[in-house]
């Protein structure tokens, strides 16, 4: 994979850079490192929005914990933002206990990390494509 032949710093999700420089530009490490994300990238998902959808916001949070684990390897500064954004609000419902009253709408927040990490897992995709052909 050469330089100018891909995006390494990523487009509008990763900066692949930041992963490379972090293995020492180990590009098959760095592969390894994104098939992993891509095939945990569903069960993140579904993990998310079940327990959004039965307002558990320890598994809320627990899922939100892993999802930033796995975006910040490929500094996906949009999933992350949102994801902290959302654990700062299931943290605070958790402190205030009343998690069961809540007006937020976990669900569309789930949702729209989801959709984010979708994007991102896309960019990803696409970085591995450019990689191999």
């Amino acid at each position: 994979m050469s330089e100018s032949g891909s995006n390494r710093k990523g487009s509008d999700f990763c900066n692949l850079e930041y992963l490379l420089v972090n293995l020492g530009r180990n590009q098959a490490a760095a592969e390894r490192l994104i098939h992993i994300f891509l095939e945990n990238v569903p069960t993140l998902c579904r993990r998310l929005e079940k327990a959004a959808a039965e307002g558990d916001l320890p598994a809320l949070r627990d899922a939100l914990h892993d999802i930033r684990s796995s975006c910040v390897l490929f500094s996906g500064n949009q999933c992350l933002d949102q994801a902290r954004d959302i654990e700062q609000l299931v943290r605070e419902q958790l402190l205030e206990s009343t998690h069961g009253n809540s007006a937020l709408d976990w669900s569309s927040m789930s949702a729209s990390l989801c959709l984010c990490l979708q994007c991102m897992a896309a960019e990803l995709e696409g970085y591995l494509l450019n990689g191999t052909g």
